[in-house]
């Protein structure tokens, strides 16, 4: 199970999960995406409704509550997505000044018996919902950039993931933050302390992932030919390599 984790102001995070999880079921495997921003723009991006409603605490510790609130993706087939949206602030309001973050743990039990893989779309705030994400999760994937500040911050989620994980495996993915038209090539950057990067770079456009997220696609299947589509194949072919058992 993987958590795709950024810091508060990071970039990428949710076209990261996304693309992830659409590549991975692509691959064959059927995936479950868990989009847990109260904004829901990792639902959106995938062409289903932002949930409005039901989302509280029972429902998401229970595991079959937890399945049936699921919903199938149109493109590509093979992934499924349990819901973000505005009902996840009841949600964050019952977990918050809890001291049990396995609430998740719990209901994602029968999940993890039909996926064969579970990609985690975690707020940034570091809030009760990453807590219960981080306490879920197997390996974390954090997309980074080269700035100082991003450097610290990166630092900072890790140390909070540690808390829940001592043996949490940390990727970072690059992102190389470009316009669609810009072919020039990026500086790799050193990877923060504690995080092994992986080989490949997300090519981050606006103009392609806005197009992607209008049209409720995938990257791949809204803009196959572009930089970020070919830059996600990448990345899934290393996840499966390195991550994914």
């Amino acid at each position: 199970m993987i958590v795709v984790g950024c810091h508060k102001g990071g970039i990428g995070r949710t076209a990261v999960a996304v693309n992830l999880a659409a590549m991975l079921a692509l691959s064959g495997r059927q995936t479950l995406l868990v989009d847990l921003d109260a904004k829901g723009d990792a639902t959106a991006s995938v062409g289903l409704p932002r949930a409005e409603r039901g989302k509280s605490l029972a429902r998401f510790s229970e595991p079959w509550s937890f399945l049936k609130d699921t919903l199938n993706v149109a493109r590509p087939g093979g992934l499924d997505v349990w819901p973000g949206g505005p009902a996840l602030d009841v949600l964050t309001h019952e977990l918050t000044g809890s001291d049990n973050w396995r609430h998740l743990v719990s209901g994602l039990e029968q999940a993890r018996l039909r996926y064969r893989a579970i990609v985690i779309d975690a707020p940034s705030d570091l809030g009760p919902l990453a807590k219960n994400a981080f306490a879920a999760g197997d390996a974390l994937l954090l997309p980074v950039s080269s700035s100082a500040h991003a450097e610290e911050a990166v630092g900072a989620t890790v140390r909070a993931a540690r808390e829940f994980q001592k043996s949490y495996e940390v990727f970072g993915v690059t992102i190389e933050s470009r316009a669609a038209n810009d072919d020039r090539e990026e500086e790799p950057s050193e990877p923060p302390s504690g995080v092994l990067l992986l080989d490949c770079a997300i090519c981050f456009d606006a103009e392609t992932f806005l197009h992607a997220t209008q049209a409720g696609l995938p990257v791949f299947e809204a803009a196959p030919e572009s930089r970020a589509a070919r830059s996600f194949l990448e990345l899934g072919r290393e996840v499966l390599a390195r991550i994914v058992p």
